[in-house]
């Protein structure tokens, strides 16, 4: 007759088929059943995947690795290293994606790899060893995903009235949203592979819940972090080590039952087609925050040094009309190969706004700094509000504002960049003087 730990759990009830696990979840035997998990995967398509697009993670979607797939494409593969550790891995991706998890079905009793990765569920009661590996994972992914967020909102840091109740509020929402962007790297990386952040019904709070609950868990502990200690990625990371639990399949459903009880769940109705389009739809997504928060915060720096925030550039490439200048692409292809052909490019799409700013003062482009200043004196006591009498018109009035507005900007752009070349061209005086200080002059012809 069999133990009553092998047939029966808390209170006598009986569980056929099953061992009642020490975490409090029903790990079943491995036992014929009637479901059997997905196997729309095999080897040479995960392998022809890989080779295309293994840098977007294709291949992970593919294997019912949607979350390894998103952090395989917001890092280039780990920066190649774990494309070259998918060279080796991916046989073993497939077993377990062909797998019905635990309690497999007798057409998976052939499965070695399923088999193995069974035994170090049960030894281990559902809760993997801690890997530094992950670990550290989750720390860049955590700091990565957190700078991404904080930038996707634009907020000047200091007011102009001098109160700092518009800079601590800037401040605040940047922290939040860097808290926000920690959980969400960490929660990345703890959901990769074959483990997930999920709370076992042998935890205190072990209320349900599910994906959606526990990662808003991670989201309050990563707040609380930046709240008390301004270190929302190394809390947010405690916090996911605590978590950690085996998934009980790779290709089956993972719900709130199913993680807290260690059971398989249902087998994924959904077709290879339908998870690679989940992950293509991921990755626009994730590619379209990268591009609103480079568009808020991203910088262009020029030969001067000096640096244009890309949403001005753009701005100022607009405003240009770069679209009716004449474009040299016999200088640009002779260029390209060094930073000549880079300064080139700014030039042309005026991302300085040099071109917009001579137009506005109505000076040329080879006109001197002296023209400049002399153009701007002008056009600043035109359009100046003391000018404008009793015997102008509302509109005029409002119209000689906007001009004085734009008169000034454009000056602003211009002797910035007139600064910055003199203070170039003194540099490189100086740096001259001392390399040739001790050479003889030699006589002009």
């Amino acid at each position: 007759p069999s133990s009553p730990s092998d047939s029966r759990g808390e209170g006598g009830r009986e569980k056929k088929g099953a061992v009642y696990s020490s975490i409090g979840g029903i790990i079943p035997t491995p036992t014929t059943t009637t479901t059997t998990a997905s196997n729309d995967v095999n080897l040479l398509t995960a392998y022809l995947l890989y080779s295309l697009f293994g840098v977007f993670g294709i291949h992970h979607a593919y294997l019912h690795r949607p979350t390894q797939g998103l952090a395989w494409y917001a890092s280039g593969g780990l920066f190649g290293w774990g494309l070259l550790r998918d060279l080796f891995r991916i046989p073993d991706y497939v077993s377990l994606a062909r797998d019905g998890g635990t309690g497999r079905s007798e057409d998976d009793a052939n499965n070695v790899t399923a088999r193995i990765r069974d035994a170090t569920v049960r030894a281990r009661n559902g809760i993997p060893k801690m890997s530094l590996a992950r670990i550290v994972l989750m720390g860049a992914f955590g700091t990565y995903f957190g700078f991404i967020a904080s930038c996707l909102v634009y907020l000047p840091v200091e007011s102009s009235s001098g109160s700092s109740s518009s800079s601590n509020g800037a401040l605040l929402l940047y922290g939040t949203l860097r808290a926000v962007g920690a959980a969400a790297g960490i929660w990345l990386v703890g959901n990769m592979g074959d483990q997930m952040l999920m709370n076992g019904p042998g935890d205190d709070d072990d209320s349900g819940g599910g994906v959606g609950r526990e990662f808003a868990h991670l989201v309050a502990w990563c707040i609380g972090g930046f709240a008390v200690a301004n270190a929302p990625v190394l809390v947010g990371i405690v916090h996911a080590v605590r978590r950690r639990r085996y998934r009980p399949s790779m290709s089956y459903v993972t719900n709130a039952t199913t993680a807290t009880t260690g059971t398989r769940g249902s087998p994924s109705s959904s077709s290879a087609s339908a998870r690679i389009g989940r992950h293509l739809l991921a990755c626009a997504v994730f590619t379209a925050l990268l591009v609103l928060a480079a568009y808020n915060h991203g910088s262009v720096t020029f030969a001067g040094g000096r640096r244009v925030y890309l949403r001005e550039a753009i701005r100022n490439a607009y405003r240009s009309r770069f679209w009716e200048e004449e474009f040299d692409w016999t200088r640009f292809r002779d260029d390209r190969g060094g930073d000549t052909g880079g300064e080139y490019l700014k030039k042309a799409f005026d991302l300085q706004g040099e071109r917009a700013a001579r137009r506005t003062l109505g000076v040329g482009m080879d006109a001197p700094h002296s023209e400049v200043r002399s153009a701007y004196k002008r056009l600043a006591m035109r359009y100046h509000p003391d000018k404008m009498g009793s015997n102008f018109s509302d509109g005029e009035v409002l119209e000689a504002q906007e001009q004085f507005v734009k008169v000034q900007e454009a000056y602003k752009v211009l002797n910035d960049i007139e600064q910055r070349r003199k203070k170039k061209e003194a540099g490189a005086g100086q740096e001259g003087g001392h390399s040739g200080g001790n050479r003889p002059e030699r006589d002009e012809m």
